[in-house]
């Protein structure tokens, strides 16, 4: 049978996929391209936001429309939430997080079902681990961590995801790591729902983990997906200072640049130790790289709360910034706060946060030229090799080789990244 996987949202959802493609193959399906026609059509849903759900639905149309005989399963977050939507929606089968894991099992179902445990993370012991997965790739995501025990107001992601932290073990992840390495991939990106709160279910820190995998014999780096400020202590500080693998860029998550707004969104931190955190990552390396999220519209949010995000932005020197505007996710606090933020002001504060940030990241990649990094080269097009550096900034460069990591000069900023030329001492 053929199956085709689309992809919405996280890096775990990415790894999540990889992990079906090759248990798939496992099983004797063949995988094909996503653009491909195939028997069956798996979308691997996000719900983090209305937007991402309404982009699982839209998919799910446009295949039907084009091809009317095969079948269509939607998968994950989305109908861990709301399993009757993509039924409405079209789909044929839906299937919940937990059912993911094992969906070989699934694949042959009748049409119109839907098997989704509600509560999945309460009985979940199955980790997967992958072995062959990441075809024609140069990175590769490993999953370490599910669930989030949080209380974030506005996040409707523990409730797909699970309250309860699930860690995999440092031997059982140490060893899927090094199977990627032997298989030539030179960048490990280490990914979790939750990632700060990696082994706190089984009496570790996340830096005993990173510290074993620094061990691992082969020519490749690290990268974590995303911390939480709060998460980044004397232990992480420690591993950025005197790794020898990890690249100097974390994704870390703000949200708002106002205090107050983060009290009502319960993230449990203040604007300035966000700073003080940002600033101490900047004494381990001046270049350290800081991308972040950024919610617009938050119930409540008043154009001062709006006009110290924007603040922050040009005080944090992010080099990237994913700004969303706020969405109702049904079960959340959040969703029944009075003095709901009007989509037209969302939408005008949104665009112009979007171009400062713009700006402040093309600001950032200035004050790297002529500075020498490690890119990873992942393809080419347009005549230009393309990958990403230890800051996680985007290069075009006139040589390369896709899989090597190259040691290049930049020289130019574009408004996407930046052009570089091959170093020389």
């Amino acid at each position: 049978m053929k199956i085709a996987i689309i992809t919405f949202g996280c890096k775990v959802n990415q790894y999540e996929s990889e992990h079906m493609a090759e248990t798939l193959e496992e099983n004797g399906h063949i995988i094909v391209p996503e653009e491909a026609q195939a028997d069956v059509y798996i979308i691997n849903s996000c719900a983090v936001t209305h937007t991402a759900e309404s982009k699982v639905k839209s998919r799910i149309r446009r295949i039907k429309r084009k091809y009317p005989l095969s079948k269509v399963m939607v998968v994950g977050c989305y109908p861990q939430l709301s399993p009757e939507e993509p039924l409405k929606a079209g789909a044929d089968v839906v299937l919940g997080n937990k059912e993911k894991k094992e969906i070989w099992k699934y694949i042959n179902l009748e049409k119109p079902s839907f098997f989704v445990d509600r509560a999945y993370w309460l009985r979940d012991g199955k980790v997967e681990r992958l072995k062959t997965g990441y075809i024609e790739k140069t990175r590769a995501f490993v999953k370490v961590e599910d669930g989030c025990d949080r209380l974030c107001s506005y996040c409707a992601v523990r409730l797909a995801r699970g309250t309860k932290i699930r860690s995999k073990s440092i031997e059982q992840s140490v060893e899927e790591i090094e199977n990627l390495v032997k298989m030539g991939f030179k960048e490990i990106v280490i990914a979790g729902i939750n990632l700060g709160r990696y082994g706190i279910d089984i009496n570790k820190h996340l830096a005993d983990l990173l510290w074993e995998i620094e061990k691992i014999d082969g020519n490749f780096r690290v990268r974590l997906s995303s911390l939480n400020p709060e998460d980044v202590d004397e232990k992480i500080y420690d591993y950025f200072k005197n790794s020898t693998r990890i690249c100097h860029h974390l994704h870390l998550s703000l949200q708002s640049g106002s205090n107050r707004i983060l009290r009502k969104m319960n993230r449990g931190y203040t604007k300035e130790e966000f700073i003080n955190v940002v600033e101490s990552l900047r004494k381990i390396d001046p270049h350290f790289s800081i991308t972040t999220d950024i919610i617009v519209g938050f119930p409540g949010e008043t154009e001062r709360d709006f006009m110290e995000s924007v603040e922050l932005i040009k005080e944090a020197k992010f080099s990237r910034v994913h700004a969303f505007r706020y969405s109702k996710r049904a079960g959340t606090p959040a969703a029944l706060m009075k003095d709901q933020i009007p989509g037209n002001v969302k939408r005008d504060r949104i665009t112009y946060l979007k171009s400062v940030a713009k700006e402040v990241a093309k600001e950032y990649r200035k004050c790297l030229i002529g500075k020498k990094v490690d890119v990873l080269v992942e393809n080419k097009k347009n005549g230009f090799y393309r990958g990403y550096d230890q800051y996680y900034v985007h290069h075009e460069m006139p040589s390369g080789k896709t899989g090597e990591i190259k040691k290049v000069e930049i020289v130019h900023v574009t408004e996407e990244g930046v052009v570089s030329v091959e170093a020389h001492d």
